[in-house]
């Protein structure tokens, strides 16, 4: 019967339903979803902050309400408070790797010099390959961040050393001055020392500085110097030696750089570029011969270069001869072995040369053909080619030798005497070469014209000419080698004995009393750094040094110091005594090294400015000041540490310096 129940009667008893685990895993629900301990029926929203009865149609009724729909989204870009504070250990691990990696792609860059807006596409290229690395996908690098990584983080930690060292400790400067492709000038500045720690000689670019060019005199580039080291806190009185080319206003005679040096440390020694010394003595003796030689070198390389036609021409001739394809070079004044190795390839090419003009003669019938080939076909052009092949040898392997990275400062003195006494013994007479620092070219003093030697080559051929005329060409030859001689003594030392008492740095010299004559006290060495040493216990350590070592002990250093002579006195100044075990011979081997950060010659500067010209190029012309110096000084460090990008070690100083500060603000 309807309605016969009463309602408490006729009501179900609902079954209540309990929280389930399982939807705590359940994607739409884990992030919102959590379950209230004291009422197993219920469930919590937290991002409502609201309970809900358990069961699923319930609680998907809750989800699709338009007030979850909003929570929810303000929830997935929440954090929670300790997170803001705390960072986990392995994020941080992260973190740090994202950060090296971004430091090692720019010390890519600018070690193989890419341009810097290749890393535009680098980096998502990188994502894109490795796109299951956490490390990758944090990489966040372009082109304005990858320059202020430059800038900002690796050059400053590469001369942050550096300049900590030399504000402590003696070193020597090497100055050069120069302009890049959009003749901007630049001072290029590095620095020599031997580090205090492991011994090692090191040059290092400390900075590219611009300088107007309006203004280039010797007080404005001293200016730029001296404005340099006091920025970053280095006294000049440190400064032992600085080595320049021999412009006029590094070493001219009147208010010149090295008048300012002297002026704010009077004790430092000027050394001229000795490398640069040689290239000027060929350039001077040149100018005694005919201008023959190097007008038929430019006439060659212009008449070949300027076609593709007869650059074929010549290799297949050159191919029929001697089976060897060789480029005629270009003649650059600028660069110090041009000569010599202009006049050795064209003599190399000598009768491939005489059969190209003849058929160019014959084909394009031009004077500039017919002028070479009478050249070529002139016996005496050839006898100076062979007599410049001869007598250039001798200067451009002292060049070479200087050029060296090696340590040659001990060598300078007896490489320059024995440069002079080969040179003489072509013209003077061999009685008074002994003492060949003092000589006179007066004719009483020089050999006979018709004994005057040229070489073997140019000798045999000159043989076959007329008597007088091969007086007349000794005569001009001999000049060539009086102005050698004369321009030898005026720029290297041969007589200078300060250099001579470098020798003392020599294992034979140092280490064998025996081989001691002329080397006994020191004293010009003694008076020039006295204020770094007791000159007094010098000469008795100096006495002393030979005796104090046993014979496997004196092997050992010789054989170390043949190889590397810093590290031979390193080792020689941890010798201690055994009474208070102090160092054995501690003003010796200061003496040492102030005599290692003295530079042989400039060629390091000349060697940034080679990086200056490979990474300002046309199409970089717009490169900062500021990224070009940065590059430079990186390159400069990695060749002086023999580092490159694969071993380039990340610490924790450059992990420092990355952050929004030094990056971009």
């Amino acid at each position: 019967m309807r309605n016969e129940l009463s309602k408490e009667e006729c009501h179900r008893e609902y079954r209540k339903k309990q929280f389930q685990q399982q939807w705590l895993s359940d994607e739409k629900y884990k992030l919102w979803l959590r379950e209230v301990k004291s009422e197993p029926t219920k469930c919590k929203c937290i991002a409502c902050n609201v309970e809900i009865m358990c069961g699923k149609s319930e609680i998907e009724k809750h989800a699709n309400s338009i007030k979850h729909s909003t929570n929810v989204k303000s929830l997935r870009g929440s954090k929670s408070l300790l997170s803001s504070f705390t960072k986990s250990k392995e994020n941080e691990i992260l973190e740090n790797n994202i950060k090296i990696s971004e430091i090692k792609l720019a010390a890519f860059l600018a070690e193989h010099n890419v341009a810097l807006h290749t890393i535009d596409h680098l980096t998502p290229l990188l994502k894109e390959i490795f796109h299951d690395s956490k490390i990758c996908k944090g990489v966040n690098l372009h082109r304005t961040k990858v320059t202020s990584v430059i800038k900002n983080i690796i050059a400053p930690v590469e001369i942050y050393e550096t300049v900590e060292i030399i504000k402590n400790n003696p070193f020597s400067v090497l100055v050069d001055e120069s302009t890049d492709l959009t003749c901007q000038t630049f001072l290029c500045l590095l620095v020599r020392f031997v580090h205090p720690n492991s011994g090692m000689v090191h040059t290092k670019l400390l900075e590219l500085v611009p300088v107007n060019a309006i203004n280039c005199s010797a007080k404005s580039i001293y200016g730029h110097f001296k404005e340099c080291l006091l920025k970053k806190n280095i006294p000049l009185n440190n400064i032992v030696g600085v080595a320049c080319d021999g412009a006029a206003v590094m070493v001219g005679i009147h208010n010149y750089f090295m008048t300012c040096m002297v002026e704010d440390s009077p004790k430092v020694i000027k050394m001229q570029c000795f490398c640069h010394s040689s290239a000027l003595v060929a350039s001077k003796a040149c100018l005694n011969l005919p201008r023959t030689v190097e007008q038929l070198i430019r006439s060659i390389s212009s008449y070949v270069s300027g076609s593709a036609k007869r650059c074929a021409q010549l290799v297949e001739i050159q191919e029929f001869f001697d089976n060897q394809r060789k480029t005629i070079l270009k003649l650059a004044e600028t660069r110090w072995l041009a000569l010599h190795q202009c006049v050795v390839r064209v003599l190399e090419c000598w009768p491939s040369l005489i059969e190209y003009f003849r058929i160019a003669l014959f084909e394009d019938k031009l004077k500039s053909a017919q002028t070479i080939l009478d050249e070529l076909l002139n016996p005496y052009t050839k006898c100076y080619f062979l007599f410049l092949k001869y007598a250039l040898n001798y200067l451009n392997t002292f060049n070479a030798l200087f050029q060296s990275r090696e340590i040659m400062i001990h060598k300078l003195f007896d490489q320059s005497l024995n440069l002079m006494k080969i040179i003489c013994q072509n013209f003077v007479k061999p009685s008074l070469l002994d003492n060949i620092s003092c000589l006179n070219f007066h004719i009483s003093n020089l050999l006979p014209v018709e004994e005057v030697f040229l070489g073997a080559e140019c000798q045999s051929l000159l043989n076959l000419q007329p008597i007088d005329n091969i007086n007349v060409f000794k005569e001009k030859c001999q000049k060539f080698y009086i102005t050698v001689a004369e321009e030898i003594i005026k720029r290297l030392p041969i007589s200078n004995n300060l250099f001579k008492e470098f020798k003392f740095l020599d294992p034979e010299i140092a280490l064998d009393a025996n081989n001691r004559a002329g080397f006994d006290n020191l004293p010009l060495l003694s008076e020039q750094f006295g204020n770094y040493f007791d000159k007094f216990e010098l000469i008795n350590e100096w006495r002393q040094l030979p005796s104090s070592l046993n014979n496997s002990q004196t092997i050992h250093l010789k054989n170390l110091g043949v190889v590397d002579n810093a590290q031979m006195w390193k080792e020689i100044s941890v010798l201690k005594n055994f009474v208070n075990d102090s160092p054995k011979f501690p003003n010796i081997c200061t003496l040492a090294r102030l005599a290692l950060t003295l530079p042989h010659s400039n060629a390091e500067a000349v060697r940034i400015f080679s990086i200056v010209n490979d990474v300002k190029t046309k199409k970089r012309n717009r490169i900062g000041n500021d990224t070009l110096n940065s590059i430079s000084i990186i390159r400069s460090s990695f060749q002086d540490k023999n580092q490159t990008c694969m071993n380039f070690k990340v610490n924790k100083h450059h992990i420092a310096l990355h952050n929004t500060h030094n990056l971009y603000l």
